[in-house]
């Protein structure tokens, strides 16, 4: 119906159109600005119907009072609640135990149990000098919109499975999402058939207990998952106070399908950085297309892409497959690795200090540990981050047989360069003197994968497995030795063994030939 003022037409219903119009557009704005979920335009007209059944229950009249509602500044507590029901108008909760059959079977059996080994080498490599044990490996998951829950308990459920002992790790796995009510049944842990659909008996019956009329989480898997809100879009990331930072892995599948594509290259962003250096994010199959993810190394498995953190090591690797076998093995031989950049880089380097170092490399000669400590300390003292000093200082302690003051300099050492391999060298012979020889092999392997023609390395190594009774694996580090000084030229000398290359093959060749070794 239309009215006039004067002579001039007013049209009530078109102008109404046109203002639902704008103040739809500034809703659909302000839910991208808020939450990056993207409402595309063939979703609009049943998005505009579920917002007026908000409007009815709030009294209001119109889009626009709604909208101007939801930004009001004066009305936060009830607003806050508000966006909660907004939520749940939004988000589809639709979920399963075990959710892709491909991407759960790479975390068992590819992913995670290579982030388990990878964290139980580190933790030897991790010593607390205060109780003079070495730090408990660690493990960090991520479920990033979890739902109710369903795929933080399945990792859970797989962390139980492949680490056994896992009270004797320190792991948080993390669950959250911005559905209040999705993250309380979440923490309730009570499920209904519905959500193990693709969950085999025996899961099941291992991990959950008939309740009323559904199932329960075990306690103890109950207990490994941390359930907290989340806003993916708004919060920043990482974020300490709430423990989202450091990740080894982060799972966060179908969630962008739902969101804009500026707003999925901020939270991709986010990710990376709450990641560890080698960790991995994991995402629906499709999820990222088209976003630019130059950050991450991509590896592609049979059943999913998946996106790595790179690390210092990866860079390591490159730099390491430029240099000859001569040029690795000699990096062992120097306490500052000429591959590395310098380690007192960004220090004004007096001559004073390095008159004080080389005094101090000469009493080490001397086997005047007291003065090697004493110097070491002095250059700490002018340089905190010294490598060469801690390296230093560590040998002089564990020839005065202090292996606890060893250790804690060791540690040091790899705290200012976590690539070199001179500490690991000490680490490994501290550990063979006290009869560990599990940690020993673990150093010697971190060595050997840093600088994989190490000489010095396969041969503690093989002779470990030797006295172990290990001769499957003591032939196949004799074998890897043999190969790498073929590659070397006849004269070479390896200046800790004070042997030549030929001298060294025929030490080799005579503990294969003891075992019947074909070459």
């Amino acid at each position: 119906m239309n009215q006039t003022i004067g002579d001039r037409p007013i049209l009530l219903e078109s102008n109404s159109q046109h203002s639902d119009d704008f103040s739809l557009s500034q809703m659909v704005a302000l839910i991208a600005d808020i939450f990056g979920i993207h409402i595309k335009p063939h979703y609009q007209n049943t998005f505009k119907k579920n917002l007026f059944t908000r409007i009815r229950a709030l009294g209001l009249c119109s889009l626009n009072d709604y909208y101007q509602f939801l930004v009001a500044r004066n009305q936060l507590v009830t607003v806050a609640k508000e966006w909660q029901e907004l939520i749940s108008l939004l988000t589809v909760i639709e979920t399963y135990f075990f959710r892709d059959e491909g991407q759960m079977s790479l975390l068992k059996n590819q992913l995670l149990p290579e982030l388990i080994e990878r964290k139980r080498e580190l933790s030897l490599t991790q010593y607390n000098a205060a109780n003079g044990e070495f730090y408990r490996p660690t493990l960090r998951l991520w479920s990033a919109g979890c739902s109710t829950g369903e795929e933080a308990y399945s990792l859970a459920i797989l962390v139980k499975e492949l680490i056994p002992d896992n009270q004797t790790w320190d792991i948080l796995i993390l669950g959250t999402d911005i559905n209040q009510p999705a993250i309380a049944l979440a923490q309730q842990g009570i499920y209904s058939d519905w959500s193990f659909r693709t969950t085999t008996p025996e899961i099941k019956n291992r991990y959950f207990r008939s309740y009323k009329q559904g199932w329960k989480i075990d306690p103890a898997i109950q207990a490994m998952v941390t359930f907290q809100p989340g806003n993916l879009m708004q919060d920043n990331y990482p974020a300490y106070a709430s423990s989202i930072h450091d990740f080894d892995l982060i799972i966060c599948r179908n969630v962008f399908i739902y969101f804009d594509f500026n707003a999925i290259a901020q939270v991709i962003d986010k990710f990376y950085c709450s990641l560890t250096p080698g960790g991995f994010l994991l995402t629906g199959h499709t999820e990222l297309h088209g976003q630019t993810i130059e950050p991450f190394q991509v590896k592609n498995f049979p059943q999913s892409a998946v996106y790595q953190k790179h690390t210092s090591l990866d860079e390591q690797s490159k730099v390491l497959n430029t240099i000859t076998p001569v040029a690795i093995e000699s990096r062992e031989t120097e306490i500052s690795s000429p591959s590395l950049p310098s380690l007192e880089t960004g220090f004004d380097i007096s001559p004073n200090t390095q008159t004080l170092l080389d005094t101090a490399k000469e009493s080490l000669i001397q086997e005047a540990y007291a003065d090697v400590i004493q110097i070491a300390e002095q250059l700490i003292a002018l340089v905190p981050q010294h490598f060469q000093a801690y390296c230093l200082m560590a040998e002089a302690y564990a020839n005065f047989g202090d292996y606890s003051q060893a250790n804690q300099a060791c540690q040091q050492a790899l705290q200012i360069d976590p690539l070199a391999i001179e500490p690991y060298h000490l680490l490994a012979q501290i550990a063979e003197e006290h009869g560990d020889r599990d940690s020993a092999k673990l150093f010697l392997k971190r060595i050997i994968y840093l600088a994989p023609n190490s000489v010095t390395a396969h041969l503690e190594l093989g002779s470990i497995y030797e006295r172990e009774g290990n001769e499957k694996q003591a032939q196949k580090t004799w074998r890897s030795l043999l190969e790498i000084l073929e590659n070397l030229p006849q004269q070479a000398i390896d200046t800790h063994n004070q042997q030549t290359t030929a001298e060294l093959k025929a030490h080799v060749l005579k503990h294969l030939n003891s075992t019947s070794y074909e070459p």
